[in-house]
């Protein structure tokens, strides 16, 4: 049963009051100065308690609060291998400290209880006007989503706010993933020394991501059949793991020229415990940071400028102009999507000729 009633409070003001129990039996209260403020509640709380989502101001906690409870959820699963790596725990904690608890930005301090849809759409538009990039704050939304998801699971709320916000691209045309020249890419390749050289290859043929190739071992390179396995990645802290997704599991094949380089380099590859195919040069994990920077030193030399990770884009490009499939191209470079594979390459598909088509249905028409 829910109430209101007119209450005199010992100041003298006028408020009123709605009583009701909740759905664990539990009798609760709250003050209104308006009668309308208060008829408006009970509608909502009665339907609150209807369907047992009720929940309490005083039982809340706050976004910040709540946040840093996920990330301690976070932190168990890397410290115990549970698909969290180091670098991601970072970026989480980036995007919580800088962006939802961010100073007069963030809702740190918003019960999450009281978080409506309302307040996240707020929140978006303030991340916007403040400079976050459009990536930028629909990373930020999509973490707090995982922080009430989080609370959710912990019995702390019932609906998450922020499913179903979005951030409107400014612009209609998609973002075109750069390719290099062939040229380009030819020039870098016969520049290079040839311990260096092999990284090129596989990385501009067979499309690997850097954590992919550093991860790379020589158990995982089929000569025989010809494909490249990639079945574990290293993280920018040279620690091993799975690739970035179920998708990146994945056989590439490799022809002649990626197979014969790896067959020379084997030779003289330094030798390592985890079986690597380019370790660092006493047998570890090789870190990035050198191969941007031998990467760098070429690009000088040669006078080109692009970026490591646009070797991989290359390779995507020459698959497209073979005439693979989308499916077979989404495969290959690991993507979780075709709707991915299209939104990076799909202006590097060639256009039918759609002229000659209706020339020929015309034909068929007027013969």
């Amino acid at each position: 049963m829910a109430t209101i009633r007119k209450r005199t409070l010992p100041s003298g003001l006028i408020r009123w009051q709605v009583d009701f129990t909740d759905q664990a039996g539990k009798r609760r209260s709250k003050l209104f100065p308006r009668r309308k403020d208060a008829d408006v509640y009970l509608v909502k709380v009665r339907s609150l308690v209807a369907n047992h989502t009720y929940l309490a101001d005083s039982d809340s906690t706050t976004v910040a609060d709540a946040a840093k409870v996920w990330l301690d959820h976070c932190e168990v699963r890397c410290k115990t291998g549970r698909r969290m790596e180091r670098s991601t725990l970072r970026g989480y904690s980036d995007y919580v400290r800088l962006h939802l608890n961010a100073p007069v930005i963030g809702i740190g301090d918003k019960l999450i209880a009281q978080l409506t849809r309302r307040h996240v759409n707020e929140l978006r538009d303030r991340l916007l006007l403040n400079g976050r990039s459009e990536h930028l704050t629909r990373r930020a939304i999509s973490v707090l989503k995982l922080v009430l998801d989080h609370a959710i699971d912990n019995g702390q709320l019932f609906t998450n706010a922020a499913h179903g916000v979005r951030v409107i691209k400014s612009s209609r045309i998609e973002h075109k993933a750069p390719v290099p020249s062939k040229e380009a890419i030819r020039a870098l390749i016969e520049a290079a020394d040839e311990d260096f050289k092999p990284h090129l290859i596989v990385s501009a043929l067979g499309g690997l991501r850097a954590s992919e190739l550093r991860g790379l071992r020589w158990q995982d390179v089929d000569f025989d059949k010809g494909f490249i396995h990639i079945r574990q990645r290293a993280d920018a802290y040279n620690q091993m793991g799975e690739p970035k997704s179920r998708a990146g599991f994945r056989d590439i094949p490799a022809g002649p020229m990626v197979l014969n380089a790896l067959r020379r380099w084997k030779l003289r590859c330094p030798k390592s415990e985890l079986g690597l195919a380019f370790p660092a040069p006493q047998g570890g994990i090789l870190q990035h940071t050198r191969t941007q920077d031998r990467f760098r030193k070429l690009q000088k030399k040669v006078e080109v400028t692009m970026r490591w990770h646009d070797l991989r884009h290359f390779a995507v490009s020459l698959w497209i102009e073979q005439g693979f499939s989308i499916k077979e191209i989404m495969t290959f470079a690991g993507h979780s999507s075709i709707q991915m594979t299209m939104e990076r390459y799909g202006h590097l598909f060639p256009s039918p000729d759609h002229q000659k088509a209706m020339a020929m249905v015309e034909a068929k028409l007027l013969g």
